[in-house]
């Protein structure tokens, strides 16, 4: 559960840095209360994995802990940002949720387990 806590802050500083970074990019002022905002939906995210997997043992790396999942989670931000149909806050959230969801496998990749190939 102790990792669990630091994927979701990571995830919480991922998105929210996402969400200065795109405001900036636009000339927009930050909204506070949708930076706080966009920091729960990145402590959710950045926790997904782990509450798709629980971590029960040190084997419970599956699908969702895998390096397949990490590539979809990058074609799916592709094609958020390919998309012109959304709206610029609907991509602007999908985008701070994938960023989030990557940072919890970036990080587990980097211990001695790894991450699977696919489960």
């Amino acid at each position: 559960m102790p990792l669990t806590i630091l994927h979701a802050g990571v995830g919480a500083a991922a998105a929210a840095a996402a969400y200065a970074a795109d405001r900036a990019a636009n000339n927009e002022p930050v909204d506070t209360e949708r930076l706080g905002h966009t920091a729960l939906l990145g402590a959710l995210y950045g926790a997904m994995p782990d509450i798709l997997e629980p971590p029960t043992n040190r084997y419970h790396r599956k699908f969702f802990h895998s390096a397949a999942t990490l590539a979809a989670a990058v074609l799916v931000l592709d094609r958020i940002e390919r998309r012109e149909d959304f709206r610029s806050g609907v991509k602007a959230a999908a985008r701070s949720a994938m960023l989030a969801y990557m940072t919890h496998l970036l990080l587990d990749s980097r211990t001695p387990m790894g991450l699977p190939l696919i489960f």
